[in-house]
């Protein structure tokens, strides 16, 4: 891709707007008509959407769950492309990909997580989907649905803070084609194919779609001499099936390929020297001649909104000469099949079933800098796979009972594919040594089996309550022998480990139908979370005493979280359906909560590596407000409005770092009051999030129709860890976009992204300086010094203005 020039740009619009100028010339004979045509088209009442959150087909307002619903319509008028997008316009979910998409950590209600698996899971029609889920695109999409809260008794595991659900267009339900092409700023481009058909009767519909977007790299890399961060690129083909051959019977089959291949991410240290808070207190001695000795533990911190890098230098050319691609690669395979019988006494029978497999490549610089931390250790890359297959089986009743109810079974296999991976130890330009490449063949599997149901009774024409649980077993196991490559030594060590979690995951919902207008409704759910292995305990190249250590603090394992929540609720459409308000409070109770430790540890060939262990060291109360508003307030007028206050207090959570920073003591431990975090903020969460939309259509005198949409996302202050010193500026990103329908088939739209260029930093970690060495009093009962380095955090960039043009053409 080439970055495309404003002028080129502005020229591909004008000569776009000259061929929509000529069809207008040519049709001034029906402009008066196709005005009126647009007028009777343009927004005069709200949609009346139909979701499926709870397995059974709802309307949106009578659905005593929070749930945002993104039509078609929605999307392509507001030129949403991926899953970011809907988390921009949706309450109290947060989604950044600050260091590369399939690092991404979602964060609904305020139920954050900084590594280990996420907290929100993702679905396409309904399958679960492992993996990277922000290239995945919106063409041939029906409507989203974002559900908020533990959705455990709906869609089982990892759905611990709520879940998304991607539901595709049935094939051969709009028979017909649609071209687009795009180009914009930083090499933006984006081409698809979309066809579908059906036979004469409807009873077989197929369609196929081509996707190809990307751009090219962003942000200049001053190691390299090249602007080759933040790349990306993905490359998408499905194709699909439906038949239905009698009135009773529909078989729906789906298959999906996608390629992805990006740039490695902009990132960049603060720097020790920048830090401005607990700063080190040099003895003015030197442990074995070599690390200055400080007073205390502290290593230094940063206290207040964290800048963005103006410069950033990564490591690229070192994993080009050495023959590896810098960034991420990620190849998709997903599959499904989808069979429903409809009983003539009105119930329905389901079965889902999945196959879908991914492989990952990723090379990264992880210590964001041209320094090459640790000789090269810090630049390293891995190839990984996984597949799963799942099938889920269901049987509902006719829903228009009284008590009407629905029951099914699941099971889900997922296992590890072999793989390679491995560092540039020692690595220089322009290559003096071949990389040594390590094969893994890793024993990872997870087994998930489940029942499910739903009971709902309409007591009377005002009350109606429901009961859904799920009864769920996780068996995982991970195994396999970790190969490392420390200069020219290779250290193996082998490991097994196995665990099984149970699980009952009920809600209970009770919901008032105050007027036809008005739902009121109350809800109890119950989530949960499996636990897991911190596998790196058992990296080959840590020393043995080390690894005794972190196995004595209990670091091998952590066990499954749980979360109680609690809401009320009120959905409502007001002046003739042209006004919804849909209000609610909620209040979360989470406990075993899975939060990181991180350490260095010193390796057998006495350097040291820093890593993060995920224990069960957390308990945490979260109160939200969440409000979304529509309003058809004229003719063609849409304004909308999404709000959401989220207080996420830790309640219990102990850490070696909090008491290393705010303790009176040299060297203090788990039992002094410092290391207690109760009180504190949890990370990666904006107290204050709101959204709001400004959407018209109308039409020229020409007939000529157009759609003008605003888009403003603000997002308040966020913390980096749950020591709530280093933080996050509050953040105003506004979106803008054109679209003009001279006819029926064809439309061209301009967009601007970030508007006005917002450069408040996407994300940042607490991290190391790999290059300062210090020796600090070693924690009791331990005596003496520990090697350890000054602190640092990696700041990763937002996103710059960017703009560009689509033009679409429908047949």
């Amino acid at each position: 891709m080439k970055t495309i020039k404003p002028d080129l740009l502005c020229a591909s619009i004008a000569f776009a707007l000259l061929l929509c100028a000529n069809n207008a010339a040519a049709q001034s004979a029906e402009a008066s008509s196709a005005t009126q045509a647009a007028s009777n088209d343009a927004v005069s009442s709200l949609d009346k959407i139909t979701v499926t959150a709870r397995g059974v087909s709802e309307p949106l307002q009578q659905m005593p769950l929070p749930i945002t619903a993104m039509s078609e319509q929605t999307i392509e008028k507001k030129g949403l492309n991926d899953v970011r997008d809907i988390a921009n316009l949706s309450p109290s979910f947060s989604f950044k990909s600050g260091y590369g998409r399939g690092f991404d950590r979602p964060v609904i209600r305020g139920m954050s997580n900084i590594q280990g698996e996420s907290n929100a899971s993702f679905f396409i029609d309904g399958v679960y989907v492992e993996g990277d889920i922000s290239s995945y695109g919106l063409e041939n999409i029906q409507r989203v649905e974002v559900i908020r809260g533990p959705q455990s008794a709906a869609f089982g595991r990892r759905t611990f803070s709520g879940a998304v659900n991607f539901i595709t267009k049935r094939p051969g339900s709009a028979p017909g084609g649609k071209v687009t092409l795009g180009v914009g700023n930083y090499g933006q481009e984006k081409m698809g194919l979309f066809y579908s058909g059906s036979n004469d009767d409807g009873s077989f519909g197929y369609d196929i779609s081509l996707n190809k977007r990307g751009n090219d790299g962003v942000f200049y890399n001053q190691a390299s001499g090249r602007k080759d961060l933040n790349g990306t690129e993905t490359v998408s083909g499905m194709a699909a099936i439906a038949w239905s051959p009698t009135d009773n019977l529909d078989i729906t089959a789906r298959v999906m390929k996608q390629k992805s291949r990006d740039q490695h991410f902009a990132a960049a240290r603060l720097g020790s020297d920048n830090l401005n808070c607990y700063l080190p207190e040099y003895t003015g001695g030197l442990y074995f001649g070599l690390y200055p000795i400080l007073e205390s533990r502290r290593r230094g911190y940063y206290c207040g909104d964290l800048k963005a890098p103006s410069d950033y230098a990564i490591n690229t050319k070192e994993f080009e000469a050495a023959g590896y691609f810098s960034g991420r690669k990620t190849d998709l395979l997903r599959t499904s099949l989808v069979v429903d019988y409809l009983f003539d006494n009105g119930w329905n029978l389901t079965s889902t079933s999945a196959y879908n497999k991914n492989e990952t490549y990723s090379a990264s610089d992880q210590d964001y800098s041209a320094i090459r931390g640790y000789g090269g250790a810090f630049e390293s890359f891995a190839n990984t796979g996984l597949k799963n297959w799942s099938q889920d089986i269901r049987l509902s009743t006719d829903q228009n009972l009284a008590v009407s109810g629905m029951l099914g079974a699941y099971y889900y296999h997922q296992q590890a594919q072999p793989g390679w991976g491995g560092d540039l130890t020692g690595f220089v330009l322009p290559g003096n040594k071949s990389v040594t490449t390590i094969a893994t063949n890793p024993d990872d599997e997870t087994v998930n089996k489940a029942i499910y149901g739903l009971i709902n009774w309409h007591i009377n024409d005002k009350w109606t309550t429901s009961l859904e649980g799920r009864y769920a077993r996780d068996e995982i196991s991970k195994g396999g022998i970790d190969t490392r490559a420390l200069g020219s030594s290779i250290y193996t060590q082998a490991y097994a480990l196995s665990e099984t979690f149970s699980s009952f995951t009920p809600r209970w919902t009770l919901s008032y139908q105050a007027a036809e207008n008005i739902n009121l409704y109350g809800l109890v759910s119950k989530g949960t979370k499996p636990g897991g292995f911190n596998t790196d305990v058992y990296r080959a190249d840590f020393l043995e005493t080390e690894r005794d250590a972190l196995i004595a603090r209990g670091l091998e394992t952590f066990k499954e979280e749980e979360a109680i929540n609690y809401e009320l609720g009120i959905k409502s459409d007001w002046l003739d359906g042209t006004l919804r308000v849909n209000a609610n409070l909620y209040q979360i109770d989470w406990t075993n909560q899975q939060l990181t430790e991180t350490g260095p540890v010193i390796r057998k060939n006495g350097s040291l590596f820093a890593t993060s262990y995920t224990t069960n060291v957390g308990e945490s109360r979260i109160r939200g407000f969440e409000l979304e508003s529509q309003w058809a307030f004229a003719k063609g007028w849409l304004a909308s409005l999404a709000y959401s206050y989220t207080d996420a207090e830790i309640l219990k959570f102990l850490s070696q770092d909090q008491a290393d920073l705010f303790s009176d003591s040299n060297a203090p431990t788990l039992a002094d009051p410092a290391a207690n975090a109760a009180g504190y903020t949890l990370p990666r969460v904006p107290k204050n999030k709101a959204t709001l939309g400004l959407m018209y259509d109308g039409a020229f005198a020409n007939g000529w129709q157009y759609t003008a949409n605003m888009d403003t996302t603000y997002e308040s202050r966020r913390y980096v860890q749950v020591d709530n010193l280093a933080s996050l500026a509050p953040s105003t990103r506004t979106n803008f976009r054109f679209s003009l329908r001279p006819t029926e088939q064809l439309q061209v739209s301009a967009y601007v992204t970030n508007a006005f260029n917002d450069r408040t930093p996407e994300d940042a970690q607490r991290t190391i300086n790999p290059d300062a060495y210090i020796a600090i009093p070693a924690v009791p009962p331990l005596t003496g010094l520990a090697v350890s380095n000054l602190r640092d955090f990696g700041i990763t960039p937002s996103l710059p203005r960017m703009y560009g043009v689509e033009v679409s053409y429908k047949f």
